[in-house]
């Protein structure tokens, strides 16, 4: 996250987008490796964003609908494990 922050200093605004995301991804990937985390969730959340994240170079419309379908992924999830 340093690294992604310092880079920042140099590139273009949506690069910030896709680098939180790619560390959404990160986190996605080390929680399906615990037994005790949803494991469907996290799948369903990592390739959602996984297979759409170059999206922000190219159609940041279409970026933005995945951020709110993650969004929405995580909120139902938040919403079902009470």
């Amino acid at each position: 996250m340093a690294t992604s922050a310092r880079g920042l200093r140099d590139e273009p605004p949506y690069y910030g987008l896709f680098r939180l995301m790619e560390g959404a991804l990160l986190l996605c990937t080390t929680l399906e490796n615990q037994e005790a985390v949803d494991w469907d969730f996290l799948v369903r959340l990592r390739e959602t964003v996984d297979a759409r994240k170059f999206n922000v170079m190219f159609d940041l419309e279409a970026f933005t609908k995945t951020l709110d379908e993650a969004v929405l992924i995580i909120a139902r999830q938040l919403k079902d494990s009470d």
